[in-house]
């Protein structure tokens, strides 16, 4: 199976958003989008759900909620996302949250911070679709360092839940998605080794050809 190369989008203001949305258009399937509240995470970006309705694209956008108690938002968020990630640090209502929103037409996520056990899942793995894992310690910013550590999660995620679709985000270069690749990743948010390259459909591309 190949696995999926998603740009991820930290924007302040929404014309940064658009303008990288209609970059990506027709490229990729998924967008993501950063959405940090100062509080979980300590980087303050764009936080306006009611405006995506404004993008005029075919891209499914999943929305990334780097927020405290993520309950208190999702609503709004899913009115205009494809799918939402949602810390399992942020909250103690993840069974109530997966029970409630988890559906087939639009997919909760369950991210996991770098230091956050794999087992921890535990208790709602019949309920998740997708594990989103965490590759870099500071959230919420592009350009962090990537932590291999991660590459032991999904190992543990597979012998454990072999049906559980591993998502890898942070830090993640060409030399990085080859060891993700090959560790079983389904997978890969990228955001600076995308944004940050001279020409950033040419690194898209690169990492596409990864697959």
């Amino acid at each position: 199976m190949s696995v999926e190369i998603i740009p991820s989008i930290v924007s302040r203001d929404f014309a940064d958003l658009e303008k990288k949305i209609k970059i990506l258009d027709g490229r990729v399937t998924w967008a993501e989008i950063d959405v940090a509240d100062g509080v979980f995470a300590s980087n303050v970006t764009f936080q306006e759900p009611a405006i995506l309705n404004e993008l005029d694209d075919k891209i499914k956008i999943a929305v990334h909620l780097m927020v405290e108690l993520p309950e208190t938002v999702i609503e709004e968020w899913l009115a205009v996302a494809d799918r939402v990630i949602i810390h399992y640090e942020a909250t103690d209502d993840l069974v109530n949250i997966l029970e409630k929103y988890q559906k087939p037409h639009q997919e909760i996520v369950v991210a996991l911070a770098l230091d956050t056990p794999v087992e921890v899942i535990a208790e709602s793995a019949d309920q998740i679709k997708t594990i989103q894992l965490m590759s870099i310690a500071k959230l919420g910013f592009q350009g962090e360092d990537f932590c291999p550590v991660v590459i032991d999660k999904i190992e543990a995620i597979k012998a454990k839940w072999p049906n559980l679709k591993i998502v890898i985000d942070g830090g993640i270069g060409l030399d990085e998605a080859r060891d993700l690749i090959s560790a079983g990743a389904d997978g890969l948010v990228v955001g600076s080794a995308i944004w940050g390259a001279i020409d950033p459909l040419k690194a898209l591309k690169e990492l596409q050809s990864l697959k």
